[in-house]
């Protein structure tokens, strides 16, 4: 283990390749592990932590987590410290090596007892549970390389009735539309490469995945959603439901959008319609999930559970406070944004200051608030000429 170093992520001590603290992109070799990704992993802990706070455990089963690509534990030995309702968590990887390091870690945490580990391809790990519906997983994650896609119908499988399952893409190009028929093949729907395409990004990501629920007789809901640097990360509640299942399609869409002169709109159903300001062709981008993207009540009880404290001195709890702040005022059954930076763009002038923006639109009588997929963006109900005329009268 002379490649490895020890080092302490949340309250969990972690045995890390060396050279994935040393090196720009993290290599494979020995064991992959990503430390630009500790936003992903902390916002994971406080959603799991408050989705098992409201989780009815009708049946008094076990909670259990499966971390699908577990690579060296980060992720499933952090569960295990720092999420308690959890009794066992399940870590598989392909590498054996990395399992053998996270085994190494969890006797480091003295968790091993509650810790299991398999050196397997990932549908093969998560079908191997039991059929029964009851003795599922209760929190699945999916954080492959590259896409989710392949891997979305067994975790599926592997998840109770009521339980969570979160899924990281890092395929950016193909669902920021720079491969349009990669998109379409992979997420059954056209990205669109534009200022909030990892907006787009993400819905497409939920979109596919409650199609593919839906066959199974599964309904999902959003309960939070995030993009970081180079991923998008959704977390999703599972229903085993029919009826529920059927009522999918009430929750997707279409994006149109005008490059010309920055309209954009959204509907139900597919049309290729001309822009109402400057006639020219609007871009289409769907079918993608419209609705809504947080279970507000869930992070409002968050914010009230650990962030009730004061964080002055502590930038990166701040951070994380100040997004699930913005996602519990966000206007998520709006499936785009603006940025301060185009609106100035096309008023050609210097951008004002995004809360004046979103003052002066809702001071019109707008809905507007900011948006966590970007620090200047904004959500409105007002279109692109409704903004431009407010902020020129204004002037």
């Amino acid at each position: 283990m002379d490649n490895f170093i020890q080092i302490t992520e949340g309250q969990t001590k972690l045995l890390v390749p060396k050279n994935s603290l040393q090196e720009k992109v993290p290599p494979h070799y020995p064991a992959f592990f990503n430390p630009l990704a500790r936003l992903n992993r902390d916002l994971s802990i406080y959603i799991y932590n408050i989705f098992l706070e409201e989780y009815n455990n009708t049946k008094n089963n076990q909670i259990t987590f499966a971390d699908a690509f577990g690579g060296i534990g980060s992720r499933g030995l952090r569960v295990a410290v720092e999420v308690p309702k959890v009794s066992k968590i399940y870590i598989n990887d392909i590498n054996e090596l990395a399992i053998i390091t996270a085994k190494e870690s969890a006797q480091l945490n003295n968790i091993d007892e509650k810790c299991f580990f398999s050196i397997n391809e990932v549908c093969k790990f998560l079908i191997s549970r039991p059929t029964e519906r009851n003795k599922r997983f209760t929190i699945v994650d999916l954080d492959p390389f590259g896409s989710p896609s392949p891997f979305i119908e067994c975790v599926l499988r592997a998840v109770q009735d009521e339980g969570l399952i979160s899924i990281t893409a890092t395929d950016t190009a193909v669902l920021s539309g720079i491969y349009q028929n990669v998109c379409l093949r992979k997420y059954f729907g056209l990205s669109i490469n534009n200022t909030y395409s990892n907006e787009v990004a993400t819905r497409l990501i939920v979109s596919s995945t409650a199609i593919i629920a839906a066959r199974l007789g599964i309904s999902l809901t959003p309960v939070f959603v995030h993009s970081n640097r180079h991923y998008f990360r959704v977390f999703l509640k599972v229903s085993i439901s029919n009826s529920k299942a059927n009522m999918v399609f009430d929750n997707l869409g279409y994006i149109k959008h005008c490059f010309k002169c920055g309209e954009r709109n959204f509907s139900s159903i597919y049309s290729k319609d001309l822009c109402p300001v400057c006639s020219s062709k609007f871009n289409v981008s769907g079918p993608l999930w419209t609705g809504k993207l947080f279970d507000k009540n869930m992070i409002l009880n968050l914010i009230k559970k650990y962030f009730s404290g004061d964080f002055t001195n502590d930038k990166k709890n701040q951070q994380i406070k100040q997004i699930f702040d913005i996602s519990v005022d966000e206007l998520d059954d709006i499936p785009y944004y603006f940025t301060v930076d185009e609106i100035g763009s096309m008023l050609r002038t210097s951008p004002k200051k995004l809360s004046k923006i979103i003052e002066e639109i809702i001071c019109s009588g707008y809905r507007a608030s900011r948006t966590i997929f970007r620090p200047t963006g904004l959500k409105t109900t007002a279109s692109m000429s409704d903004i431009l005329s407010i902020l020129k009268i204004r002037e």
